[in-house]
Order: structure tokens, then sequence, then C-alpha cells
């Protein structure tokens, strides 16, 4: 009976033993899926790709003229893209349809190029730009670090959208800015856009019926300056306007019956506007504690 009572104890452990054997195995395995699951997938870089992925490409300037070439969006997986001449879009070719350009939390490094680090532009019309996903942009400029149009407003930009975009001139420049709209029409926007020198961090040259979040500072200019064009008919929303002499300058007669709403103003001066300045629109922000005068005409 003990020797009986022995062989199963022992069928026990062994059969013990064989269970934790099975779970160590399968735990590895579901382990190995659960990483290739999570991995990046590997580049398509064929001939039939559905994308020109910047990973396939000699340089990124390359990449953006392979996609307009074919048609295709433009993929900037994560990483870090250093150029040294302006990334240039020029989407003429498809101006009834649109570029779309994916960054899955990309930067595009232009601090090297010593002008504009990326330029969208246009022969004349065009629609549907589409930035997707989560973008940065650094430059070195005494200019804009990112422009969008023609500063003779001779391209304008139609139903277009700016997902997450992120944009730091280091620039001390007297002129140095993050972003300029020149010409764009019923675009969504939502970026953030950072100078360290005196322009603007977003300069609106001509905007209208469009929508703009995000936030905007330049250290030694004004967050947002909205320019000699026509601008009317927009809504500014959730934006945060701070490290800046000045928030919002408003200097032009042609900017009408925008709505401002839900701002978050923290300079010392808030709004600086003219004598020649009709209607601004209909405001509601919150001051912080840098600000000492709300608003002043120059």
């Amino acid at each position: 009976m003990l020797e009986q009572n022995e062989h199963w104890s022992a069928y026990l452990c062994r059969l013990w033993e064989m269970h934790m054997g099975y779970l160590a195995v399968s735990a590895t395995f579901f382990a190995l899926v659960a990483l290739a699951s999570t991995s990046p997938l590997a580049a398509d870089c064929g001939a039939g790709a559905d994308e020109a992925n910047a990973k396939c490409y000699p340089t990124l300037q390359a990449a953006v003229d392979a996609a307009l070439a074919g048609d295709l969006p433009l993929v900037l997986p994560r990483g870090t893209y250093r150029i040294k001449a302006p990334l240039v879009i020029d989407y003429s070719h498809h101006a009834g349809t649109g570029f779309e350009l994916i960054a899955r939390g990309a930067t595009i490094d232009g601090t090297a190029v010593g002008g504009p680090a990326l330029i969208i532009e246009c022969a004349t019309d065009c629609f549907y730009f589409h930035q997707e996903g989560t973008l940065f942009v650094n430059a070195d400029t005494d200019g804009a670090a990112v422009v969008f149009g023609k500063a003779d407003f001779s391209d304008p930009h139609n139903s277009g959208k700016l997902d997450h975009l992120i944009v730091n001139n280091r620039s001390t420049g007297q002129h140095a800015t993050g972003c300029q709209f020149n010409y764009v029409l019923n675009w969504d926007v939502n970026a953030v856009c950072v100078s360290a020198g005196g322009g603007a961090g977003m300069d609106l040259e001509q905007v209208q019926f469009s929508t703009v979040r995000g936030a905007a500072s330049a250290i030694a200019g004004t967050a947002i300056t909205l320019g000699s064009g026509y601008i009317f008919a927009n809504t500014f929303e959730g934006l945060d306007l701070e490290a800046s002499p000045v928030c919002v300058s408003d200097m032009s007669p042609r900017t009408t019956n925008n709505t401002w709403t839900s701002l978050y103003f923290n300079c010392p001066t808030g709004l600086v506007y003219s004598r020649n300045t009709t209607t601004f629109g209909q405001i509601r922000w919150q001051l912080g504690a840098d600000v000492q005068i709300p608003y002043i005409l120059r």
C-alpha cells in the first residue's frame, strides 16, 4: 500500500511539472505574439505600394516627389528627418483631389536650412490638403518656419486640415515666425506655432471661414498677427496665447466679423489694434496673471 502511494505521489508530481512546463511555453508564445503585434510594420517599398513611405527614399524631398507623381499619400514614420533645403509640397497636379501627409510622430529637422523648413504651395487654386497625425517641424530662420501659400495670395488653399502640427523656430531674429498662412479658406487648423524671435508665433495673412485652435507664442514678438489680407468669418477657439509681449495684433481694416471664444491670453498686452481696425468680432477670453493691458489702441 505504501509503495502504491509513493508511485501515485510521483505521478502527481510529474503531472504537475508537465502542467507548469506547458504554462511556461504558452506564456512565452503569447509574449512573442504580443511583441510582434506591437512592433512597427516594415515599410512597403514595392512598386505596387499604396503609399509613399519616407523610409523607402534617400531624401524626404524624393519621398514627396514620389507621392506626388503616384498620387499617393506621403507617410512619415516616427523618427527625425534632417533636411538641408526647404521641403516643398506643390500639389498643383492634384488641385482638385488634394494631398495627404500622414505623420506618425515624425520630426522634420530644418534647422540647417536657413529658411523655411516646409512650404505648401500650388500654381493656382488648390483643395483638400490634409496633414494627418502628429508632425513636428523645427527650423532656424529669420522668417517663417512653415509657409502655407504664396505671399502674393495667388494660390488659395481651400478646405484643408491640420490634425496636429507643432512648429518651433529657434531663431531669435527680428522677423522669426512659426507658421505663416498666406491664403487659406475653410481650413480646420490645430497647430502649435512657436518662435524664439520677434516675428509671430502664428501669422495669418489672409484667412477666411476657418477654425483655428492650438497655441502660439513669439518670445520677442506677437503670438498671433492678423495680416493685411481679408480675414473674416473665422472661429478662434481654445487658443493658448502666452510667452509673448503681445498676444494678438490686428492693425488691418480688413479683419471683420470673427469669433474669439475660450481663449487664454497671458501676455503683458492682450490685444493691439489701430484706428483703422474695423469690427474685431465677438470676444470671450480668459486673462492670465501676466496681462497688464488687456487691449490698447496704437
